[in-house]
């Protein structure tokens, strides 16, 4: 389970996330939507623990699988060295190493540094690291940045299956309406630091209408 309860966050003397409440169940895929600036990445970084909350809480329980939006590693490490680090960081068995590389389709890449890898590649180690132990629960922002289209489709068809077959509760942060509609259950959409609406997708093309009344109506008040 994922759950905020009125999560804010202050900066100084501006509020950035105000009063933000929604859960994840097990088995369940959330899109967390919203523009540039939202409050997307600040609720989840204090639903990590990574950020301290300015008032309410945030919650995951068990091992949480996180793809930040802006992943990295070291340059000189290889693909399956930083994996096995990761492994250790976490707690979780070496051996989960080669299930995890073949589900984010990085299989063939063991043996190449970071720094030699396309953004698109990266992108998959990071989830790759995130799917490491089979984690309850998952926390990814922008998971599918960077992709090429064929990327994108497998990214979303394991994004469903980590809710389909293995029951995890997974919260998706994304400004793609399509991605939304293709593999959430429910979509949160935030505005200027607020929930401005929580429902069901739909259709990419009635979401989209719906989140630009949406966004801009937040944006007004």
């Amino acid at each position: 389970m994922i759950s905020a309860t009125a999560l804010t966050r202050r900066f100084g003397g501006r509020e950035v996330v105000r009063d933000v409440s929604f859960s994840v169940a097990p088995g369940e895929v959330v899109g967390f939507l919203g523009p540039n600036g939202a409050g997307k990445t600040t609720t989840m970084r204090m639903l990590l623990g990574l950020l301290r909350p300015s008032g309410g809480e945030g919650r995951i329980d068990g091992r949480v699988g996180y793809l930040p939006e802006a992943f990295t590693a070291y340059d000189a490490v290889s693909v399956r060295s930083y994996l096995r680090f990761m492994c250790r960081m976490k707690g979780v068995s070496i051996g989960d190493v080669d299930r995890a590389m073949e589900l984010a389709g990085v299989g063939k890449l063991g043996r190449r540094p970071f720094g030699r890898l396309s953004k698109g590649q990266r992108q998959r180690v990071g989830l790759a690291q995130a799917l490491l132990g089979r984690p309850g629960a998952y926390v990814l922002d922008e998971a599918t940045i960077g992709l090429d289209p064929r990327q994108v489709v497998d990214a979303r068809g394991l994004i469903r299956s980590l809710a389909d077959d293995d029951r995890a509760a997974v919260l998706v942060s994304t400004h793609l309406l399509a991605e939304a509609s293709a593999v959430c259950d429910r979509v949160v959409v935030i505005a200027a630091g607020r929930v401005v609406a929580e429902e069901r997708p739909g259709a990419a093309g009635d979401l989209e209408a719906r989140f630009l009344r949406l966004v801009g109506e937040a944006e007004l008040t």
